[in-house]
Order: structure tokens, then C-alpha cells, then sequence
């Protein structure tokens, strides 16, 4: 399956794309002001995310909606569709685990911001939830993650499903903003940054 926004088209990720799916998604969130303090070693940080995304898409891969655009791929989204939670029992004993190993000295941190974001998960009603999206650095601002936003909220919109999604910068929240997202809360661990709660109620 392919959505198409002008010159720019998502696809849903295959087998051969999750290495690079990994790889971009790893680029996008080394900035990230969230992945920053959760481990503020930059070189720290630049070796762990690709194991944790490698994590985060085998999770993710059971629900057929992880998405990425280019040729070579240049950016990713994961997301969970409504009607299902974003991860089982196992899948999210496990995630807790290996994200524990992962972080090394930081796992501290990376419990509490897990911890946070599934204490403030909605479960008023089904929804899509757009887990993580990046896009190379460099390349950002040029429609690629539009383009993977789209591809869920367009059918979201014709099937009459909300979304929700947490950013984790004012630059993503501003993007999300511009796609009929709206904050819902401001959350946040004592010392740490700002994410934003945002839902969005399908249109039409």
C-alpha cells in the first residue's frame, strides 16, 4: 500500500526497508530534546538509538503500520492502529527490559519517561497512535513526514478514527498542530523537557 502526497510517497516499510527505517529514525531523534536528557551522553546516545529502534520496529512490526518514505529511505513513522494496544503484556515486559539494557546508566531516566507517557495514555476511545515519526536531519521541512502523517490521518479521516500522538519538541508539536492535532496536556519529569499530549478528532 502507497499514499501519495504531491512528489512525496509513504509506503508501508518491508522487510528490507527496516535497516534503514532504523538508521533514519536513529539520526532524527539524536537531537531530540527528550532522547537528550534521557541520556545526555552524546556519544552514548548516538551508539544506543539505532539498538533502540531496532526494537521499537520489531515491536511495532506486528501491527502492519510502520511507515517510511524515499529512495533510500530517509525517514519513519510507527505507528498503532485503533483497536489494539500499542503492545501486549509481553511485548511491553519485554520493551521495558531491553530498554533497561539499552540505556545502560541512563535507565533510570528512560523508566521514568515510559513510565510517564503510559500513565497519560488515553483510553476514552479507539484512536491511531503515531508513536514516533523522524526524518534525516537536513531533510526535514520538505514534506517527507507530511507525507508519512497522511497516510494514517487520511484514512483516519474516512473512517471516522481519532489519533493521538506525544511530541516531543515544539517543532514537532507545531507540525502536528498544522495536521489537526491539539494539545491536550503538557508533561513532564521534574528536570526534564516538555512532551505534548495531542489528540486529534478525525474531519469530515
Amino acid at each position: 500500500m502507497t499514499v501519495q502526497t504531491p512528489a512525496i510517497t509513504a509506503r508501508k516499510v518491508r522487510a528490507a526497508d527496516r535497516a534503514a527505517v532504523v538508521a533514519a529514525m536513529a539520526a532524527a531523534f539524536y537531537d531530540d530534546p527528550v532522547f537528550r536528557w534521557m541520556s545526555p551522553e552524546d556519544e552514548h546516545r548516538r551508539r544506543l538509538l539505532p539498538d533502540f529502534f531496532e526494537l521499537a520496529t520489531g515491536i511495532f512490526a506486528r501491527h502492519g503500520e510502520i511507515w517510511c518514505v524515499g529512495d533510500p529511505v530517509t525517514g519513519g513513522a510507527i505507528w498503532s492502529p485503533a483497536g489494539v494496544e500499542p503492545m501486549n503484556d509481553e511485548a511491553g515486559a519485554l520493551f521495558e527490559a531491553r530498554c533497561t539494557e539499552i540505556a545502560g546508566p541512563d535507565a533510570g531516566r528512560w523508566s521514568d519517561v515510559i513510565a510517564l507517557l503510559d500513565d497519560n495514555h488515553p483510553h476514552h476511545a479507539d484512536h491511531d497512535y503515531l508513536w514516533l515519526l523522524g526524518v534525516r536531519p537536513g531533510l526535514q521541512g520538505r514534506g517527507l513526514g507530511t507525507a508519512m502523517l497522511r497516510a494514517v490521518l487520511d484514512r483516519a479521516d474516512r473512517t471516522g478514527v481519532a489519533a493521538y500522538l506525544e511530541a516531543t519538541s515544539p517543532d514537532n508539536r507545531r507540525l502536528y498542530e498544522r495536521h489537526g492535532f491539539v494539545v491536550t496536556g503538557e508533561l513532564a519529569i521534574v528536570g526534564g523537557p516538555s512532551l505534548w499530549a495531542m489528540w486529534r478528532e478525525p474531519l469530515g
